[in-house]
């Protein structure tokens, strides 16, 4: 038998290339090492606590690597009472043709409307949010040489009409909505409800202050809990700044009546709410 025996050339250029990639593997270049950052692991993006984000710019951190840094959020919450009320109003009708179905909304919507402008609402405070006309069927079954069949019918029309309106004074809220149920008759369709406030900018401005006062406190908190010196500020935006409306939903069909109790509204309390994201860096 012959044992197929390797050149000792050819084995000392094996060991050579061997010994080059290990060499290369044990290189100073960061890129090659397993380097650890000081800190929380930040997934891509800004989040409480010790990471990095490639998304800023080279040396934004102005320390010899983007892997540095304090990340923070800041979030400031003013409360603050609604003053204005925003309400959804609509008329159904239904009939077997389209004008008549079209006739009878627009008549309901014109009561409502003339009561709303006679009651204190501007026209600018009242806006067409849709108007819709759609048939409407119904499925008959029939027998036909001894099979059952469902078959659609048309049996109408249906027209809907729907508005925004401002109140803007929140007491008269209760009695627009009972006035409105009464000029509509059956046809009036409330909905929904919210409460907002008509000047949220002063507002916002003392939530973004709260927001900043929050994020430097975190920050200053996180690096003394890992043991570092908080350097100065590098990076700071507002990645929000959405006011939260207090909200009531509603929806029904309301009989006519020639006296019902009055609607209780309550607006409860309306939330204005800035985040800022912030980054510090790391004094050596």
């Amino acid at each position: 038998m012959h044992r197929f025996r390797l050149p000792k050339v050819f084995l000392g250029l094996t060991l050579v290339a061997v010994l080059a990639v290990a060499a290369a593997c044990s290189s100073d270049d960061p890129a090659a090492s397993n380097s650890t950052n000081l800190g929380i692991g930040a997934p891509s993006g800004v989040v409480s606590g010790l990471g990095f984000d490639s998304r800023l710019p080279s040396g934004a951190l102005g320390a010899s690597s983007q892997q540095a840094g304090v990340w923070v959020n800041g979030v400031g919450t003013v409360v603050t009472e609604p003053d204005i009320a925003n309400l959804s109003l609509g008329v159904e009708a239904r009939a077997s043709t389209v004008s008549e179905a079209r006739d009878d909304a627009a008549t309901a919507m014109t009561a409502i409307v003339a009561f709303l402008t006679s009651n204190g609402v501007a026209e600018r405070d009242i806006r067409t949010q849709s108007f819709n006309i759609s048939p409407q069927y119904t499925f008959q079954e029939r027998l036909e040489n001894g099979f059952r069949t469902n078959e659609r019918v048309l049996t109408g029309y249906q027209v809907t009409d729907t508005v925004f309106v401002k109140v803007r004074d929140l007491d008269q809220t209760g009695p627009v909505l009972d006035g409105v149920v009464k000029a509509g008759g059956d046809l009036v369709r409330v909905n929904g409800i919210s409460f907002s406030v008509d000047d949220p900018d002063p507002l916002k401005v003392q939530a973004r202050e709260l927001a900043v006062q929050h994020a430097l406190e975190k920050a200053q908190e996180l690096a003394t809990l890992a043991g570092v010196t908080l350097g100065p500020l590098v990076f700071i935006s507002e990645s929000s700044s959405t006011p939260v409306f207090s909200r009531v939903e509603a929806r029904g069909d309301f009989a006519m009546a020639s006296s019902f109790a009055p609607t209780p509204i309550s607006a409860g309390e309306s939330q204005i709410q800035v985040t800022v994201q912030a980054v510090f860096a790391i004094q050596q």
